[in-house]
């Protein structure tokens, strides 16, 4: 006897992520990898301020070690050598010794001319430079993250729109074929019907493919998992004419804390040039037994004062230099480059904005037209004027008026967030 194998439980699939622009923002805020890593950085480059200001600090170390040493060179010398004329023995002159030590050593560094206090300076502006490549990766991100959006509705809206022409080939097909029986339309009527619904099938399978990869790519900005359903809640229309204040790009800001970082690096690069001054102590004890040890009079001292003077230094410092200075004008031509680019990005925003208000405009009073032509075909329609393929075609127009005004109103929000990124602001 057979046994049959268990049911198989049908998986359910997920329930959609329900989302409006706003929430896809601060979802990509908190979980898109890129914005993540401009985060880290800046921790980074605080890090590095607190590294840097250690070099400030006086340096406390304590020291703790055991020797045992035999040193020959006593047997090189002149004295060893006419040691034995004196009754000394060698093997008492190089006998193993043991050597205890317990200290402390502070180093502090007095004057280096700026170099200490500069570079600080420059970890702080680093981390300023951080939070301007922050910003600006968040900018492209949210702005990502809003042409992701409109992408779904685009594909959405296409999507409708194809499958609205799909179900009236599906209804014209019908009537003909009703008709054909009751011998009031022609096999040639019944070709065309099938022909024009044969014909949107390609389109619906192209559409259904765009929505999924439209959302896959949504998916990826706002870091879920690419096969996540969403439903997504509409934009209604765009406000094309407020007036927006422009902000200091990121970018260009990074730039000019970059030419201030160089600038600082050649105080720094010019003190290497210059003496420096060290001052360093240790206090502590020596003894050849431990039992000595923190006892006088084995407790040993040290103070000095130390002056480092480079005299030559294979002109390291002038190719260090030379190198910082071509650095700085590469910044500098960059950061123009940019300021002209950003110009030029702004005017055709401009524009771009304007030419897409005009054909919402245009293309509202198109659809409105169109839905007009279809009313009156209907009422010629049921009055026998026309013929079921003629109110198709109808039909068929007015979908394509509507996927071109809603086109044209997301159009206006693509135009919107260009226009937006132009000036340095978020999406909203």
């Amino acid at each position: 006897m057979l046994f049959a194998p268990p049911a198989i439980q049908d998986v359910q699939a997920p329930p959609p992520l329900a989302l409006d622009l706003a929430g896809a923002l601060a979802r990509a805020k908190a979980e898109n990898a890129m914005i993540r890593a401009a985060r880290a950085r800046i921790e980074e480059r605080k890090g590095l301020i607190t590294t840097v200001r250690a070099d400030a600090l006086p340096q406390l170390t304590m020291l703790n070690d055991f020797t045992r040493v035999r040193d020959v060179s006593i047997l090189n010398s002149g004295f060893g050598e006419s040691a034995a004329q004196f009754g000394f023995k060698a093997e008492n002159l190089v006998g193993a010794r043991n050597a205890y030590t317990s200290r402390l050593d502070l180093s502090q560094p007095l004057f280096y001319w700026g170099k200490i206090g500069t570079a600080i300076d420059i970890a702080e502006m680093g981390a300023k430079e951080a939070e301007a490549g922050y910003t600006t990766a968040e900018l492209e991100v949210l702005h990502g993250v809003a042409k992701a959006y409109l992408g779904v509705l685009v594909a959405q809206a296409e999507q409708e729109v194809v499958e609205s022409r799909r179900r009236t080939a599906e209804r014209f097909l019908a009537d003909v074929k009703a008709k054909l029986e009751a011998q009031t339309a022609t096999e040639l009527d019944r070709l065309r019907a099938e022909s024009e619904l044969l014909a949107v099938l390609p389109e619906s399978l192209q559409a259904e493919a765009n929505l999924r990869r439209a959302m896959e790519v949504l998916n990826g900005q706002l870091g879920v998992d690419p096969r996540t359903p969403l439903r997504l809640g509409e934009l209604g229309s765009a406000d094309s004419r407020a007036a927006l204040q422009a902000a200091e790009r990121s970018e260009i800001t990074q730039f000019k804390v970059q030419e201030q970082m160089l600038r600082a690096n050649d105080k720094i690069i010019t003190s290497d040039l210059r003496p420096k001054f060290d001052f360093s102590t240790s206090y502590g004890y020596q003894a050849g037994k431990s039992g000595n040890l923190y006892k006088e009079p084995y407790d040993a001292w040290r103070v000095s004062v130390t002056m480092k003077w480079p005299i030559f230094d294979g002109l390291r410092s002038a190719g260090k230099r030379a190198q910082n200075n071509a650095q700085l004008e590469q910044v500098r031509q960059a950061r123009l480059d940019k300021d002209r680019a950003i110009a030029v990005e702004r005017r055709s925003a401009e524009r771009e904005l304007e030419k897409a208000a005009a054909f919402q405009e245009a293309a509202t009073k198109a659809h409105d037209a169109g839905m007009e032509a279809l009313r009156m075909s209907r009422e010629s329609f049921e009055q026998g004027l026309i013929t079921s393929l003629d109110l198709l075609q109808a039909e068929r127009t007015e979908r394509q008026l509507e996927s071109q005004r809603r086109r044209a109103e997301l159009g206006v929000w693509s135009a919107l967030f260009d226009h937006r990124r132009a000036l340095g602001l978020p999406p909203l």
